[in-house]
């Protein structure tokens, strides 16, 4: 006599033949967060919408405002960008009395976004910032346009630097 429920001697249970098969998945997810950085250093967030408002190339010698189209020598002197002076003719050392200078990450090619964020965030003003050739600053205008400025030539006997400047129109 058998218990209820339970098999007979010498039957098999059909549960006790159940094969279990596993499977496997990957599944990759692929994000561009808003205002990040890629590959080659622009920011991802928009980098086409900003508008330039003027692009081209300056020799400053002393203040320049550049939210004059074209950026222009302030009379009396008060710019956005200033040459303090040229260290060991190799650097031009900019400064600002308005505008928090930022200097950018080697290899960096900021966009309008970014350039403002690292004026807010790492930008100094009243301070001497030696930039060499090739080097960049990042700053925000008087009026509140961002602008990137890359020093091309330092010229010791002149008393002037090369700078290609650009600037986005503003945002509001």
């Amino acid at each position: 006599m058998g218990f209820i429920g339970l098999p007979a001697a010498g039957v098999n249970s059909p549960a006790a033949s159940v094969e279990t098969a596993t499977t496997t998945a990957t599944v990759t997810v692929t994000t561009t967060a808003p205002g990040s950085i890629d590959a080659s250093g622009t920011s991802a967030s928009a980098s086409s919408s900003s508008a330039v408002r003027w692009s081209g190339p300056l020799l400053v010698s002393g203040d320049f405002n550049l939210d004059s189209v074209p950026p222009g020598g302030d009379l009396p002197t008060d710019g956005d960008i200033e040459l303090s002076q040229i260290s060991d003719g190799q650097e031009a050392v900019l400064r600002s009395d308005r505008a928090n200078l930022a200097v950018v990450p080697q290899g960096e090619k900021p966009d309008a976004a970014r350039c403002a964020v690292l004026a807010q965030t790492q930008g100094q003003r009243l301070t001497d910032l030696p930039v060499a050739v090739g080097g960049k600053l990042c700053l925000v205008t008087d009026e509140g346009r961002s602008a990137l400025v890359t020093v091309t030539a330092v010229h010791p006997q002149a008393q002037n630097v090369s700078v290609d400047v650009r600037i986005w129109q503003k945002t509001d």
